[in-house]
């Protein structure tokens, strides 16, 4: 549970990340106004940061009595779920992807693949590995 806890916290971060102006610049999230209009775009910026390091500290925190060689592992695959060849190579190419009138499959597959399939397979791994 644990770990499924500080999945879902980064990709709550993901989310309001990708609603910034710099990024989608989207007014709604679910039909509600989003958390930079709500709270202004320096808060959710923050939010989302604060959102990054309390999963890190949950999943060190929550997990006591497990043995800490299998915590770090597990950390480690959140890691690398986040970092440049993962969600973040998603995110950059969705971003560069805006205003393109032809997109085809495997770029939109690839982009899906790097955002949201790499979160879902992290817990998987995190699951096995915690």
């Amino acid at each position: 549970m644990p770990a499924a806890c500080a999945v879902k916290m980064i990709h709550t971060m993901l989310l309001i990340h990708d609603d910034l102006p710099c990024m989608d610049n989207d007014d709604l999230r679910r039909g509600k106004p989003t958390n930079h209009k709500v709270f202004s775009e320096d808060v959710a910026v923050l939010a989302g940061e604060a959102l990054l390091s309390f999963a890190v500290e949950h999943l060190a925190l929550s997990t006591v009595g497990i043995e800490p060689s299998r915590i770090i592992r597990a950390m480690e695959e959140l890691a690398r779920s986040i970092r440049s060849k993962g969600l973040v190579a998603g995110q950059v190419v969705d971003i560069h992807s805006e205003g393109l009138s032809d997109v085809g499959l495997e770029h939109l597959e690839y982009i899906h693949l790097h955002k949201i399939v790499a979160l879902l397979e992290c817990k998987k791994k995190i699951k096995r590995k915690a």
